[in-house]
């Protein structure tokens, strides 16, 4: 960490010097804070104990139970982000927050698994130690939500996003876009529950602790069933007449989906049966209790499952037959003009997996 170029007073001269530049008492103490954590200030965690409780990014820690080594530990790592450091080690963390070996080792203890600063996603390690030794040479990130908290704080009000969808599809390619970002959604849930590799090494950089992203699936795994719902039966839609026929909930249109991209995008005709089944579940015990989830949908052939040993289907290689292909984009005499167009149109525009993978909020079809 660096000094800050700031003259070198006592942190409590210096904060009461800083309190009086800034009319926002919140982001005041935030600044303080940040530039304590910069010069490695004398008294620095004394200063975190006399926090406030309110504000963007004081709210968050008081929501999530940090204490205040926790705090200490997120700061840090905020302050080493802001100048271009993306990661520490636990060790440095520790560094960052004392200077005293016994506190930094009591530190180390703040960034296992049972720390609320992991559980909450504000920090992220490479992999999650299960006590202090291991935490001392563990790489640590800081989270999204706390880096985008502390920009806000700081810069101009975020500006207004438009709301999600919520009314029923107009188009076969937009029911097919709305399924690609909820696979990205789950993926990125697989990332950090299962540390997915096939997804990680996809461009897809997961920055948001494993709360936040299952709260994030299922608020929009309940907006696109809901838009499916209220679509007219009528509407010949070709990806609502294979739901339809076969009765497929959500999850077996994201992983027919998910299959059908990977096919189109990359040339890649088949996907490992058990990352298929990781990215519909939350959690190790669901996948044990879904384990034979892919057979049904394999026995009414709408997935071939070759490669695997006899009876272990998650050992398998999970493709598409050419038929349900046609069943999701529609036979070339069946799709609509318009339809067919827009969704072409879109595919043109994802040369790469990489776009594929970071367009969260692409556009939508047939607006």
């Amino acid at each position: 960490m660096r000094g800050t170029g700031y003259p070198e007073l006592p942190w409590q001269v210096f904060a009461t010097a800083r309190m009086t530049t800034d009319p926002d008492p919140s982001r005041s103490a935030l600044r303080q804070l940040l530039d304590a954590f910069d010069g490695r200030a004398v008294g620095r965690l004394e200063l975190v104990a006399g926090r406030p409780r309110t504000g963007l990014l004081f709210e968050a820690f008081e929501t999530h139970q940090l204490e205040d080594l926790d705090v200490a530990l997120v700061l840090a790592a905020l302050a080493a982000q802001a100048h271009g450091e993306p990661a520490l080690t636990g060790q440095e963390l520790a560094a960052a927050v004392a200077d005293d070996s016994a506190t930094r080792l009591q530190a180390l203890g703040c960034l296992t698994s049972a720390s609320p600063a992991l559980r909450s996603g504000m920090l992220l390690p490479e992999v999650v130690p299960a006590h202090g030794p291991e935490a001392h040479a563990t790489s640590f990130r800081l989270g999204e939500q706390v880096f985008r908290l502390a920009c806000e704080v700081f810069g101009r009000p975020p500006r207004p996003q438009p709301a999600p969808e919520t009314g029923p599809f107009r188009a076969n390619a937009e029911i097919l876009g709305e399924l690609r970002r909820l696979s990205l959604d789950y993926r990125r849930r697989a990332v950090r529950i299962f540390q997915l590799d096939p997804w990680s090494g996809t461009g897809i950089e997961v920055l948001d602790g494993t709360a936040a992203l299952v709260e994030r699936g299922r608020r929009e795994a309940a907006r696109i069933e809901a838009r499916l719902r209220c679509t007219p039966v009528e509407r010949p839609f070709p990806v609502l007449s294979l739901r339809r026929r076969h009765r497929l909930d959500l999850d077996a249109l994201v992983v027919l989906a998910t299959v059908l991209f990977q096919e189109l995008l990359e040339g890649v005709g088949a996907v490992d049966a058990v990352d298929l089944l990781k990215l519909v579940c939350e959690s190790e015990a669901e996948l044990l209790e879904r384990r034979h989830w892919l057979a049904p949908l394999a026995a009414a052939g709408l997935l071939r499952l070759d490669g695997g040993f006899a009876g272990k289907d998650l050992t398998a290689d999970v493709s598409l037959p050419n038929e349900v292909v046609d069943g999701l984009l529609g036979a070339q005499g069946s799709l609509g003009a318009d339809d067919r167009l827009d969704f072409h149109a879109y595919i043109q525009q994802l040369d790469s997996s990489e776009p594929f993978f970071r367009d969260m909020d692409g556009s939508s079809f047939g607006s």
